[in-house]
């Protein structure tokens, strides 16, 4: 399955740079989805997942930072309070941390993403190639006047958002500026609404991807959390499925509803830069109104393929399958 490469746009060229951070052969599928594009830069996979490559374009003219998310395991989607110990805990987002990189005023985002960030920040190359990612784009793209795309998927989208603020007010810092390009997909917020804004303000060029039946961009977003409560329409609803914790049974939507006023004080906000917002269809496998199916309905709502497919491109096979996480 090759690609046309003139015919892509940015967007699409993102969608699969961050297809490709979950592949098991990244240079492989490179050369099938993107061929031409080279991995110059490829980090090594912290003890806790995160991963992330460097690639450029066949004139390199283009570098494109693409970060990976951590997708859960398949049994999450089977419980739903393991699901939300994923959400509270592992994704860390009870508990914020100060974010120095703002042109302005006071941000905070997550203990979780500002850990994965340090990660990504503090990753090392496989190849050989000299000092952290930071490094090496200001070397070969920022000094070259080269352009500069940074994306990931779920929570790669999450620190690409993180990432991408860094970038820019470091460069700024060092009295530089680059030709930078966001773009993300079902990416959960990072900050509040601070962090939004400030990044919002300093980097207009940002593409921001959901899949309206995505649940985890609406993550931790007290609003959009309301909005899972009347997923899935026609069903699986969550105000038809009951779930017993502790010897009380109560419907889901009243257990999201209480997910959703816990982050009612923390002000997570999602970007306003070009957020874009499309409708994929249900699957069928999952249509009965048992906690099970909506999970299930859920996780694979968060594939990337979906988003590829909204973007008129296609995954290799292996890399559709692996996206799935049901």
């Amino acid at each position: 399955m090759s690609t046309n490469l003139k015919q892509l746009s940015t967007a699409q060229t993102a969608v699969l740079l961050s297809s490709i951070t979950n592949s098991s052969n990244p240079s492989q599928d490179m050369d099938t989805l993107l061929p031409g594009w080279t991995i110059v830069w490829n980090g090594r996979e912290t003890f806790d997942g995160n991963y992330a490559f460097i690639a450029a374009d066949p004139s390199y003219t283009q570098y494109a930072l693409a970060i990976r998310g951590s997708l859960p395991p398949n049994d999450i989607f089977d419980n739903w309070y393991e699901f939300t110990n994923w959400i509270l805990e592992d994704l860390d987002v009870l508990t914020r941390v100060n974010w120095p990189y703002v042109t302005s005023g006071e941000a905070l985002i997550s203990k979780g993403t500002f850990t994965a960030f340090t990660n990504v920040q503090n990753m090392k190359d496989t190849t050989g190639a000299m000092g952290s990612i930071f490094d090496y784009l200001k070397v070969n793209a920022v000094l070259a006047n080269k352009k500069i795309i940074i994306t990931g998927h779920s929570l790669g989208g999450n620190i690409a958002n993180v990432y991408a603020s860094y970038f820019i007010s470091a460069l700024l810092q060092e009295g530089y500026s680059a030709d930078t390009h966001l773009y993300t997909f079902a990416a959960p917020a990072a900050g509040n609404s601070n962090f939004a804004t400030d990044l919002d303000n300093k980097l207009s060029n940002a593409w921001h991807y959901e899949n309206r039946y995505d649940i985890v961009p609406k993550f931790p977003v007290s609003t959009s959390i309301l909005e899972v409560a009347s997923l899935f329409l026609p069903e699986p609803l969550a105000a038809e499925i009951m779930v017993t914790h502790d010897g009380h049974d109560f419907t889901l939507k009243e257990a999201i509803t209480l997910l959703a006023g816990i982050f009612y004080l923390y002000d997570y906000k999602q970007q306003s830069n070009n957020y874009t917002v499309f409708s994929n269809e249900l699957d069928n496998q999952y249509e009965n109104n048992t906690i099970k199916d909506w999970l299930c309905q859920a996780g694979y709502q968060h594939a990337i393929s979906n988003y590829a497919n909204f973007l008129n491109v296609s995954l290799t096979s292996e890399l559709a399958e692996r996206s799935r996480v049901v």
